[in-house]
């Protein structure tokens, strides 16, 4: 009779144990089952009936402590089909660890999930002192899950490999105990073959629900849809599609009617998408075409039909919401008014710089119109098509203007609606967001903002998910930033951020020739305003005044006047009585030539005022429209004018409207008032000594 003894060799205690419980179940108590492990160390030799060595791996190892009369039997492991399920529902592409506590086991291990068709993730082995460059979010492993590397979240332990059946039968065999047992261990595998098998079907009949719910889908897809094979044979189409090609089953569906299309020239070669406007049975159809890719080749094309009437409805209906949210850009470029150099000049950069997704900063005084010029330059952008989102950040308090740039989640605050807040960056996804204002963002929202323009993501608040965003950013401010960074009161880093292409806005009083304009287009807008007309005096008194509130101060004056007006005839006695020095009636001392001379007689000697005005405006008709103090005093050499005199009077000038000053290699030019001011005195030949 045969001893019934077995000696088993494992690496590690724990799982000589989970291998002794698995021949125990199959074998019986009769048995008698002794382990060994490596790990911890063997005393002695061992000597047995049949040892069994746990893997391969260990077989050299194991060979040195057994006695030359014992039957040797190197087990074969499978792996525990119960937890494949889990390992199916990782996603497509995924890169995953298969840990385990050697290099052997590791691959072993992917090996065999390779073998059972496991195909669809990229499993790379993972072991200690393994130098690994790859990250990846997921893990298996066979219950060592304290070698999984920390930052891994997502783990699936499929337990202890087990010894197969093949082993299991050759135990059996050996013993002589096949016979009473095979009952047994037929049933202890069939069943987990059923466990398995119960899993299959239910997959199968969800893929079969899956299969219905997508034809389902199809068919009230408003899209004609039509999958073709490599040989341009119709292997599936939705009803949508049937009706567009005159035709109840794929059979009758011809390809052929597709104008300018030939599908044979299609099929079979590469491609990345195809999209082009086609004609079908007398409709205007778009037509996109993408290739089934299988194993990286082209294994057939879904079509997909759009009539473009819809299309026009549909951009109708997004508008339409897009307006109701107050999200579209209504101004273009050519709805901006500027005859003058330095606007043409602004508008000019603002068309070049309209075509880069880059961060664009508009400065400019209050009422220039910078949210003018923001929309025209969405417009004119590759995001045209997407919304414009508009937010004032004076406007606003700090904590409503976070909730409402950022978005927050069900439950983050008190009062916080149900369901959440979609914040305006999301809502600017695609499109563009203009930021009003910028320089009155505390510094809590400058930090939030820096990182919105250095990630393009955004956070909710109370939320964990990073939202990432496509957007186009533009800020415009009426602030100086410089000062506010100096100041500590604007973070630098996100002044540079915000600052990659800079667009300056010239205020009105740099840019009087276009008033007239401006006047001519502001009155239009007002019902029978086109009929109205300005007196001379009126429109003179208009020219003269500084306009510290810009073009929205101009247009508040204008239709203040419209409504009082009795006539068609508007004169300066209809000026609202808050401007006390534009008229000319008011200001006894304003002289015929546009300027009060006492004022300027009071400062500096009129002509010393002319002689640098004159050559100002000399260089300007020749296209120089700044030019530097050196350079003006190399104009002026012949004169009794020094460097150290031109710069004082250039400083009293400045102060007095009629000429503009700029730092840096910008240098100086002269204003409208300053250039009325020599041509009137040419025209009256004041007596000024000049």
């Amino acid at each position: 009779m045969i001893n019934k003894s077995i000696s088993i060799i494992t690496y590690s205690r724990k799982h000589m144990k989970h291998v002794i419980a698995q021949l125990e179940s199959f074998l019986g108590s009769e048995f008698k089952i002794t382990g060994h492990s490596i790990q911890e160390g063997i005393k002695g030799p061992v000597s047995d009936t049949l040892v069994l060595i746990g893997h391969e791996y260990l077989k050299d190892e194991a060979m040195k402590y057994i006695t030359q009369d014992s039957d040797v039997l190197v087990a074969r492991r499978s792996l525990n089909h119960s937890e494949l399920e889990n390992i199916l529902q990782i996603p497509k592409g995924e890169k995953v660890l298969f840990v385990d506590v050697n290099k052997y086991l590791a691959e072993n291990s992917v090996s065999l999930l390779e073998d059972l068709g496991i195909n669809h993730i990229e499993m790379y082995p993972y072991y200690p002192d393994i130098e690994y460059s790859h990250r990846a979010d997921y893990a298996i492993t066979t219950g060592e899950t304290h070698l999984v590397p920390d930052y891994i979240s997502k783990v699936i332990d499929i337990g202890y490999s087990k010894i197969d059946l093949t082993t299991i039968t050759e135990i059996m065999l050996k013993f002589d105990v096949m016979d009473e047992r095979a009952k047994k261990l037929s049933s202890k595998y069939i069943q987990d073959f059923v466990y398995s098998s119960k899993k299959v079907v239910r997959t199968l009949k969800e893929n079969n629900l899956i299969m219905k719910q997508l034809n389902t889908i199809l068919d009230v897809i408003n899209d004609g849809i039509i999958g073709i094979d490599g040989n341009c044979n119709i292997i599936f189409s939705n009803e949508n599609a049937k009706k567009l090609f005159d035709s109840n089953h794929d059979d009758n569906i011809d390809l052929n009617i597709i104008s300018d299309l030939d599908i044979l020239k299609i099929c079979g070669n590469n491609f990345e998408k195809y999209r082009k406007i086609h004609e079908i049975n007398g409709k205007k159809i778009l037509l996109t075409m993408m290739p089934i890719k299988q194993d990286d080749s082209d294994s057939g094309i879904v079509m997909t039909f759009k009539d473009l009437s819809e299309i026009v409805e549909m951009e109708n209906m997004v508008r339409s919401n897009l307006l109701k949210k107050g999200h579209i850009a209504k101004h273009r470029f050519s709805d901006i008014v500027g005859n003058s150099e330095v606007m043409k000049k602004a508008i000019n950069i603002a068309k070049r710089l309209a075509k880069s997704d880059s961060t664009l900063l508009l400065t400019g005084e209050s009422g220039t119109g910078k949210e003018l010029f923001a929309q025209a330059i969405h417009n004119e952008s590759k995001k045209s098509n997407g919304p414009f989102v508009a937010v004032n950040f004076a406007a606003l308090p700090e904590n409503l203007l976070e909730s409402e740039l950022f978005g927050y989640e069900e439950g983050s605050f008190t009062g916080a609606k149900k369901g959440g807040h979609t914040g305006l960056f999301e809502q600017a996804h695609k499109g563009t967001i203009f930021l009003d204002e910028i320089g009155d963002a505390s510094l809590k929202i400058q930090a939030r903002l820096l990182r919105v323009l250095q990630e393009k993501e955004v956070l909710r608040i109370g939320a964990t998910k990073i939202i990432p965003i496509d957007i186009r950013i533009i800020a415009a401010t009426n602030k100086n930033l410089d000062e506010l960074v100096e100041r500590g009161e604007f973070r630098e880093d996100l002044y540079y951020r915000l600052k990659v292409l800079p667009i300056e806005i010239p205020p009105l009083r740099e840019r009087k020739e276009d008033i007239p304009y401006l006047i001519e287009r502001i009155m239009n807008r007002f019902p029978n305003g086109r009929d109205m007309k300005l007196s001379s005096e009126l429109e003179r008194a208009l020219m003269d005044y500084d306009w510290p509130g810009n073009i929205r101060e101009l247009e508040n004056v204008l239709e203040y006047m419209y409504n009082i007006a009795e006539d068609n005839i508007i004169d300066i006695k209809k000026l609202p009585s808050y401007i006390d020095n534009i008229s000319i009636k008011k200001d006894a001392k304003y002289s015929e030539i546009g300027y009060n001379i006492e004022k300027i007689e009071s400062k500096i000697p009129l002509k010393d005022a002319y002689t640098i005005l004159s050559a100002l405006k000399r260089e300007k008709e020749e296209g120089n429209i700044h030019i530097s103090r050196k350079r003006l005093a190399d104009l002026l050499n012949k004169t009794h004018l020094t460097e150290q005199m031109i710069r004082k009077r250039l400083d009293i000038l400045a102060e007095l409207n009629l000429v503009v000053k700029n730092r840096g290699p910008k240098g100086t030019r002269i204003t409208y008032q300053g250039e009325r001011f020599v041509d009137k005195i040419k025209e009256n030949r004041i007596k000024a000594n000049i």
